[in-house]
C-alpha cells in the first residue's frame, strides 16, 4: 500500500472512530509498526491528526491523554445516562457480563451503586477495580493476554473461561452500528470476546450511545439479528429510532 493511500486509511478511520491504534493499524494496513509510526509523525507535521500515547486522534481534540483516557471522557454524560438505564433490566443476584470499554465501565459504576449482589464475569480490568469495594459481589476475571492499551484481557483462554459460565445479561460495549453493516468495531482483540459473551448470555443488550449510530468500523461483529436491543442515551433522533425498528431492532433509551 502506497503512503498516500496509507494516509486516507488512518483518516477514514479516525472520522468513523475518533481515535486509532498503532496496534490496529499495524493489523489494517499490513505494514510494520515502525512504517505507522512515521506515517502518524508526518501526519501530525501536517496537522492532520495528534498522536497520543498508543495511537492518534482527531486534531482538534486534546492531545494530553492517551487512545482509552480520550474515549473515556468523549460523551460521558451519554454514557452515564444510558447506564442508569442499563440497571432496569439488571435483578439482584443475577450474573452479568461487561466486555471492556469505555460505555460498560460506566455501567459497571452504576452497578456497584445500585446493587449488593451480583455476579460480574469481565475481562475489563478497568471494569473489575469499581467492585474492589462490593463484597456481596463475586467477581469472574478470565484468563488471557493483556492489552495493555485497552486495559483488558483477551485470547482462546478468556473466550473459553466465559464459555464455562451461563450470563443472565451481557451488557456489550462497542464502536459503531448500522442497518447495512449490524454491529462492527476498530478493537481486533475484542471481537472474539464480544461473541463469547453473546453466545452465553440470555440475552444481549448492546450499550451505545447516540454518536455510534449508522457508523461503520472496519471488523465485523455480527448482523443485528443477534442482538436482544440496544439501549442509548436520549440524544437518539427519532429517525434513527423509527428506521431501526421497522427492521426489526428494539432500540430503548430515556
Amino acid at each position: 500500500m502506497l503512503q498516500e493511500e496509507r494516509y486516507k486509511k488512518i483518516l477514514n478511520l479516525l472520522k468513523q472512530n475518533d481515535s486509532v491504534k498503532v496496534t490496529e493499524l499495524v493489523h489494517v494496513l499490513n505494514v510494520s509498526i515502525d512504517t505507522v509510526r512515521r506515517d502518524l509523525e508526518n501526519m501530525e507535521t501536517k496537522k492532520l491528526l495528534k498522536r497520543v500515547h498508543g495511537g492518534a486522534i482527531l486534531p482538534e481534540n486534546r492531545g494530553d491523554q492517551n487512545v482509552f483516557s480520550y474515549r473515556e471522557s468523549k460523551n460521558k454524560e451519554k454514557k452515564m445516562e444510558l447506564a442508569e438505564l442499563a440497571c432496569e433490566y439488571v435483578s439482584e443476584g443475577q450474573a452479568i457480563a461487561l466486555n471492556a470499554g469505555t460505555t460498560t465501565m460506566e455501567i459497571a459504576k452504576k452497578l456497584a451503586e445500585s446493587f449488593e449482589r451480583l455476579t460480574i464475569i469481565s475481562n475489563g480490568l478497568r471494569i473489575i477495580e469499581h467492585f474492589s469495594h462490593k463484597p456481596g459481589f463475586t467477581i469472574i476475571v478470565p484468563g488471557g493476554i493483556l492489552d495493555q492499551e485497552e486495559y483488558a484481557l483477551y485470547g482462546k483462554k478468556c473466550e473459553e473461561d466465559i464459555g464455562n459460565y451461563n450470563i443472565d445479561q451481557a451488557f456489550i460495549s462497542i464502536n459503531a452500528i448500522s442497518l447495512s453493516k449490524g454491529l462492527t468495531d476498530f478493537r481486533i482483540h475484542e471481537i472474539d470476546i464480544i461473541r463469547a459473551m453473546m453466545e452465553n448470555a440470555r440475552q444481549t443488550i448492546i450499550a451505545a450511545d447516540s454518536s455510534k449510530f449508522e457508523k461503520v468500523s472496519y471488523l465485523n461483529v455480527c448482523p443485528l439479528e443477534g442482538i436482544d436491543m440496544i439501549i442509548t442515551d436520549s440524544s437518539v433522533n427519532e429517525e434513527t429510532i423509527a428506521a431501526y425498528n421497522k427492521a426489526g431492532v428494539k432500540i430503548v433509551h430515556r
